[in-house]
């Protein structure tokens, strides 16, 4: 039976946004196949608090899983004590047991069809992984969508990634990168410049990325609508 995995960093100022409109997005999903959440918890003292309600949930007859998992001491600047860039993605990419591997802010959601259209797009066009369009929304509002097949700086977000598990042998999420801006774009340039193939989503967008850019936490889209 086909896992798919889903790899979230999260923060303690994030936990209202991962229980309530993160998690449970990865749990609605329309995919009939098995699919787990791994959570990355950063520093977070309310993690365990994470409603189990979710948990075990099964969904057109299959499992939905969440996995939280505390980062370690020895992944975190000595400086800030916040995980290093990437870190918390590639700690999570090493840890998910997935076929196909997809991505997610702790403040995001998928729309309900988003792994499917991904996991089809794959399948269909022999892809190493697939980039779909995402909607940034700011306030709440429209803001912008992003996403096409330049797979260039500003033209994708984690939230429109997912993979083939065998994808992050080629390249995985840089554990040395100090910050976390466009860490997203260099895996991408990482798995062309390895000779991977990578297709998009058709059909519009498959999540909505909210506030990021405007809270300073990643990179600003080229322009409003």
């Amino acid at each position: 039976m086909t896992l798919v995995s889903i790899v979230t960093p999260t923060f303690p100022e994030r936990w209202h946004d991962l229980s309530f409109r993160c998690n449970p997005s990865v749990m609605r999903q329309q995919w009939t196949g098995e699919l787990e959440h791994v959570v990355v918890s950063d520093r977070n003292p309310q993690f365990k608090e994470l409603p189990t309600v979710y948990y075990g949930q099964e969904v057109f007859g299959k499992t939905r899983t969440t996995r939280i998992v505390q980062i370690n001491e020895s992944w975190r600047n000595p400086v800030t004590e916040a995980s290093i860039g990437a870190i918390p993605w590639y700690v999570g990419s090493l840890l998910a047991l997935g076929e196909y591997v997809g991505f997610l802010g702790d403040d995001d959601e998928y729309l309900p069809d988003h792994v499917s259209r991904h996991v089809a797009t794959l399948q269909e066009t022999g892809a190493d992984f697939t980039i779909s369009q995402v909607d940034f929304r700011v306030g709440g509002n429209p803001y912008l969508v992003i996403g096409d097949g330049s797979f260039q700086l500003g033209h994708l977000d984690s939230d429109g990634i997912m993979c083939r598990a065998s994808a992050l042998a080629a390249a995985n999420w840089s554990a040395s990168a100090q910050d976390s801006a466009a860490c997203d774009w260099r895996l991408v340039r990482d798995w062309l410049a390895a000779g991977l193939k990578g297709a998009v989503v058709p059909g519009g967008p498959t999540a909505i990325h909210h506030d990021g850019w405007a809270a300073g936490k990643s990179g600003r889209p080229d322009r409003p609508r």
